[in-house]
């Protein structure tokens, strides 16, 4: 029992390390664990939002590659992008647009400067924006997408959001894949109901797929 606490101490320094390496390596700043509340800015669903903090690529690429979709036809857009970490992975696929919504307008500036800056071999395109909007009143494209979730809001917001989401194809039937990592994973806040279906359960993550009417 007594190794426990430090052995998350020792896994949370390890972990640490590797999110600071990599920002290093790729010229960025996306590691950190910050609450919202320490932002100085208005918004309806501020209470509402849990904490920023960053994403391992390695779950992210692995969540993108067990899709099998041709990228080539969807975007990607991460709900609640913070620093944009999810982006930048994200831009390594050949997605035709890659966009990054965050509420908190300190946030979205820092995801941009770091898509201005970020350095990968890997990656496909520049295609990527950052749009600073409330997720709850924000317009999908009518477009194919792959929609990524890695613990940005309560449940309530969450059911916000998800019936904004269901408008928008209810207006304009298209593909739709939704994948869930963190809080969202152990919660199953993909809801495990119809018109979802879940395509792939790991570790880390759950992609859900949006069963054509």
């Amino acid at each position: 029992m007594r190794g426990t606490p430090l052995r998350h101490s020792l896994l949370r320094s390890v972990n640490n390390f590797r999110c600071k390496a990599w920002d290093v390596i790729h010229g960025v700043d996306t590691c950190g664990e910050i609450p919202l509340g320490s932002f100085d800015f208005d918004s309806r669903n501020k209470t509402s939002g849990l904490e920023y903090h960053s994403h391992h690529p390695s779950i992210i690429r692995s969540g993108l590659n067990s899709s099998g979709i041709d990228f080539q036809k969807y975007i990607f857009i991460d709900y609640g992008c913070g620093k944009g970490r999810a982006l930048l992975v994200a831009s390594e696929f050949p997605f035709r647009r890659v966009i990054g919504l965050e509420f908190v307008p300190q946030l979205s500036e820092i995801a941009r400067q770091n898509v201005r800056k970020y350095r990968s071999r890997q990656r496909s395109r520049r295609n990527i924006e950052v749009v600073t909007a409330d997720a709850t009143e924000y317009q999908l494209p009518d477009e194919a997408a792959f929609l990524y979730f890695y613990s940005p809001f309560s449940p309530a917001v969450m059911e916000a959001v998800f019936r904004n989401i269901e408008s928008s194809l209810e207006r304009s039937p298209r593909e739709l894949l939704v994948l869930f990592t963190g809080l969202f994973k152990k919660r199953d806040l993909a809801f495990g109901r119809p018109p979802y279906e879940r395509m792939i359960r790991q570790k880390y993550f759950d992609l859900y797929r949006r069963v054509p009417a």
